[in-house]
C-alpha cells in the first residue's frame, strides 16, 4: 500500500517558513478529514479483521497521518490506528465564520483539533476566520494565512446553519440528573421504549450529534452513541465546564412565591421572596440547592423549585 507522510511533509514545510519568518508560530495541522456516511470503526491496523480501537461519528475530524489508497492511518481523539479512505472525506469548503464566546474571552486556536493541543493563540469574539473543513466538535481554520483548529460550537457561520446560537449540535453536554443518586439511560432509539444501551450518572460528558427539543442524538465520552432526554442534559463551553442557563420557578407545595436565600440552607438567612413563574439564571446546579441570580442578585434557591 502507498503511503505519503502528511506530518513529515508539514513538519519540513513548517521549518522551512520559520528560517524565513522566525517570529510567526506555524501549526502542523498535516492534513485533516471528516468522517462521513455513519459511525467509523479506527482499527488497530489496516485490515477488517484488526482490533476496533473506537467508533467515530459523521462529521467527526481526524488528521491524516499516512494516506493509503485503501486505508488512511489517522490520529482523533487521542488515539491512533488506520480508518478506510472511502469514509473519509478530504474535501475543503471555504466558508466564512465568526467567533463567537458567551464570555468575551478570545477562543482558543490549537495545533490539534483536541483540548490537549497547544494552544498558538486566541483570537477576539468577532474575529472572521476561513472554514476548510467543518466538523462537529472541532473545524479546521485559516485565519490570516495560518492553518489551525477551533471548537465549532464557538464559530457563527453565516449562512446560519447548525453551529448557529439556535443549535446544540456539536457541543459538549453534561448529564444532568436531579439527584446525583440517578442514572441518564442512553437509548438506541428517540424512545421511552427503546433499548437501553448504558446508563451514567451526573457529570459524563457526551457530544451532542442531532439535537431535538426532546430528545439529542449523542456520543458518550466512552464512544457509545445513542439517545439522551435533552432535559437532563446541560450544555457546557470549551472545557467541558457547566455555562449559566435559565430556569422558571415553580412551587411543589402549591404556594405562589420562593424563597431566594444568601446560602444553600433552610436556615439561611432569605434575602426576599421570589413570584412562581420568574426567569432566573442558574450559576451552579446542585443536587438540593442552585446558585442563582436573580436580578443581579446572587444567593440560593432549591432545586426542587426550578423547571
Amino acid at each position: 500500500m502507498k503511503h505519503v507522510s502528511f506530518k513529515k511533509l508539514a513538519g519540513i514545510t513548517a521549518a522551512a517558513a520559520l528560517s524565513l519568518t522566525p517570529m510567526m508560530a506555524m501549526a502542523d495541522t498535516a492534513q485533516s478529514a471528516l468522517v462521513k456516511g455513519g459511525a467509523l470503526n479506527l482499527r488497530e491496523t489496516a485490515s477488517l479483521t484488526a482490533k476496533v480501537l473506537g467508533q467515530f461519528p459523521t462529521g467527526t475530524l481526524v488528521e491524516i497521518v499516512e494516506a493509503g489508497d485503501e486505508w488512511h492511518k489517522v490520529e482523533v481523539g487521542g488515539k491512533s490506528g488506520y480508518m478506510m479512505a472511502k469514509y473519509l472525506s478530504t474535501e475543503n469548503k471555504d466558508t466564512t465564520a465568526t467567533v463567537r464566546t458567551n464570555t468575551g474571552i478570545g477562543l482558543n486556536f490549537r495545533e490539534e483539533p483536541s483540548m490537549e493541543g497547544a494552544i498558538i493563540t486566541s483570537y477576539k469574539p468577532g474575529t472572521k476566520v476561513t472554514v476548510l473543513q467543518k466538523g462537529a466538535a472541532w473545524s479546521r481554520v485559516s485565519v490570516n494565512g495560518q492553518e489551525g483548529f477551533m471548537a465549532t460550537q464557538y464559530l457563527n457561520f453565516s449562512s446560519g446553519n447548525a453551529s448557529s446560537g439556535s443549535s446544540a449540535t456539536g457541543k459538549i453536554a453534561l448529564v444532568n440528573n436531579p439527584k446525583d443518586t440517578q442514572v441518564l439511560n442512553l437509548r438506541q432509539s428517540a424512545s421511552l421504549d427503546a433499548k437501553v444501551l448504558d446508563y451514567y450518572r451526573n457529570g459524563v460528558k457526551v457530544t451532542i450529534l442531532k439535537s431535538g427539543s426532546t430528545w439529542h442524538k449523542v456520543q458518550v465520552e466512552d464512544g457509545k452513541i445513542g439517545y439522551m432526554m435533552a432535559k437532563f442534559l446541560k450544555v457546557t463551553d470549551e472545557k467541558g465546564e457547566a455555562q449559566p442557563y435559565t430556569a422558571q420557578l415553580i412551587n411543589v407545595n402549591g404556594g405562589k412565591i420562593v424563597n431566594f436565600r444568601k446560602g444553600p440552607s433552610l436556615q439561611s438567612e432569605i434575602i426576599r421572596t421570589v413570584p412562581v413563574g420568574t426567569t432566573v439564571t442558574v450559576l451552579e446546579h446542585g443536587t438540593d440547592w442552585c446558585k442563582v441570580d436573580v436580578e443581579g442578585v446572587t444567593g440560593y434557591i432549591s432545586t426542587w423549585f426550578m423547571k
